[in-house]
């Protein structure tokens, strides 16, 4: 991931923090704007429907085609046309 990427994530609330081994597999529902990585402190800042979210880097993956509604076939964004990917 990099500054300006399109991120999926979770939020610090949503997550069970009981058990630190099922952290990567958290859904991530959020979607938002990485704006940056510090990845010493392993914590990523992300800007969400105009606010700032610090959340810890296993909580955040660069978000695909799937995530954003794009569609392959037709380019429309979100998918309406029903024929392509989403």
């Amino acid at each position: 991931m990099k500054e300006g990427d399109v991120v999926r994530f979770a939020k610090w609330e949503e997550v069970d923090i009981r058990d630190s081994r099922s952290w990567p597999s958290e859904p991530k529902p959020h979607i938002g704007t990485l704006v940056k990585h510090d990845k010493l402190m392993g914590v990523v800042y992300i800007l969400c429907e105009g606010e700032m979210y610090k959340v810890r880097s296993v909580f955040a993956q660069k978000a695909g085609k799937k995530d954003l509604g794009f569609c392959e076939t037709c380019e429309c964004d979100p998918c309406d046309c029903g024929w392509g990917n989403y």
